[in-house]
């Protein structure tokens, strides 16, 4: 089984790929390599590779929790690996409805300064037969600015017998801007993400193609992307 979890919060919380391990007990770890790390549609290696790691428990009970780690290079002086713990609650409502609501801390090390674009993000998704979500996440204070950032987000993943394709977009929002906190010129306080993306497990070995869009500028390594990912999990327990 794929740890889908803590792979969805390295791609950038890919809400509709949460879905489909977190009714289902058990540990998982991962390692693995990516082409570029994207996160929110912003590169945070600057068109370079990455490598990754992580591990996550999932209760019976829908509590779950876990731990993900990317390499990060040569963006907003963040240091040089990013680690992110989450925890949250799937509660299945119907057999079709489902919650899931928690928090993501994300950190950054390996630099002096880093630590100080560290934040906190809740997130609350609905979601329909484990296939259709629509989500929403906010942290009080991005990457360590005095600012709010807000998200909206709806995705769809199609399974296709060993495939999943997802289709996903979102719209991330400052709730307030100033000249050093903004999206770009004209203190702009938005932007659009999109991406479709396959994704394929195979003999403990997930495969996923992602094409990412986004209405930034290239000061965020934006524009349309092609990233390529492949991490080999293994079950703890």
């Amino acid at each position: 089984m794929l740890p889908v979890r803590t792979l969805a919060i390295l791609a950038a919380s890919a809400p509709a790929l949460l879905a489909s391990s977190a009714s289902l007990a058990g540990g998982q770890a991962n390692i693995g390599l990516v082409s570029e790390y994207m996160r929110d549609g912003i590169s945070y290696t600057a068109g370079e590779y990455a490598f990754q790691a992580g591990a996550d428990y999932t209760h019976s009970s829908g509590l779950y929790g876990g731990i993900a780690a990317s390499e990060v290079k040569h963006q907003y002086e963040t240091g040089h690996y990013e680690r992110d713990l989450f925890a949250g609650w799937y509660i299945p409502l119907t057999d079709d409805i489902a919650v899931d609501a928690g928090v993501t801390r994300y950190t950054f090390q390996g630099d002096r300064y880093g630590n100080e674009k560290d934040y906190s993000e809740t997130f609350a998704r609905a979601l329909y037969n484990d296939r259709l979500t629509l989500g929403w996440r906010q942290s009080a204070k991005y990457l360590g600015s005095d600012f709010a950032k807000r998200t909206v987000e709806v995705a769809y993943t199609l399974p296709l017998n060993t495939f999943g394709i997802e289709f996903y977009t979102a719209q991330h929002r400052y709730l307030e801007v100033n000249d050093d906190y903004n999206f770009g010129g004209n203190n702009r306080s938005t932007y659009w993400h999109f991406r479709i993306a396959g994704e394929r497990t195979y003999n403990k070995y997930d495969y996923r193609l992602s094409l990412e869009r986004t209405n930034l500028t290239s000061e965020y390594d934006a524009g349309t992307i092609i990233q390529f990912g492949i991490h080999r999990y293994f079950d703890l327990f």
